[in-house]
């Protein structure tokens, strides 16, 4: 499969593609799947060389076990859910900062939230990816950052100040309309 004589393959192809040897295929996923590891990672509060040995042993381990991934679409959950991973096992080595282990979370009630909690984050991801490209590309901008400035966004995008907001809202519509369709609604977060 030549990628380039394709404008713009879905995440399924890139993976498809990738699986086969193409190199290209390979760095547009690396291109589009970064900006979100390195917000996922940075949750984790790691220093900064920390989080780089995080995001380039999850690319690793994405590139060694690359066959394995029967379902390209779900490219961004499995992505995240490697990223969870290196950054529990970081934590864990180093004991910077403590976060819950399953397995020592207390009652089934906190260890049922935790599993939800991660299976909710890759459900995100998978429905970021069903958004049209300016929705997804806003998303992933805001999500970066603990506190996004429209400004900064704005003019990373290279968009008007004025276009963030509304841009945003029907971003977050369509979400929330998409899970709904899934039945996830606040009860179920609860």
């Amino acid at each position: 499969m030549q990628l380039e004589t394709v404008d713009r393959l879905d995440t399924g192809a890139l993976v498809a593609a990738a699986q086969q040897g193409d190199a290209g295929a390979w760095e547009r996923l690396v291109e589009e799947f970064t900006p979100m590891l390195k917000a996922r990672i940075r949750r984790f509060r790691l220093g900064h060389e920390d989080a780089q040995d995080v995001l380039q042993t999850t690319w690793l381990l994405a590139w060694q076990n690359l066959k394995s991934v029967a379902d390209g679409q779900r490219m961004a959950g499995w992505l995240a859910t490697i990223a969870f991973r290196e950054c529990l096992k970081l934590t864990k080595r180093t004991r910077e900062i403590c976060t819950p282990d399953l397995d020592t979370v207390g009652s089934t009630d906190d260890v049922d939230r935790e599993l939800a909690r991660i299976w909710l984050a890759g459900t995100l991801e998978e429905l970021v990816e069903g958004l049209p490209d300016a929705q997804r590309v806003l998303f992933r901008a805001l999500t970066e950052t603990s506190e996004p400035h429209y400004v900064d966004v704005a003019r990373r995008l290279g968009r008007p100040v004025g276009s963030i907001g509304p841009t945003r809202a029907r971003c977050f519509a369509k979400l929330r309309g998409m899970l709904q369709a899934r039945e996830i609604t606040r009860d179920f977060l609860d």
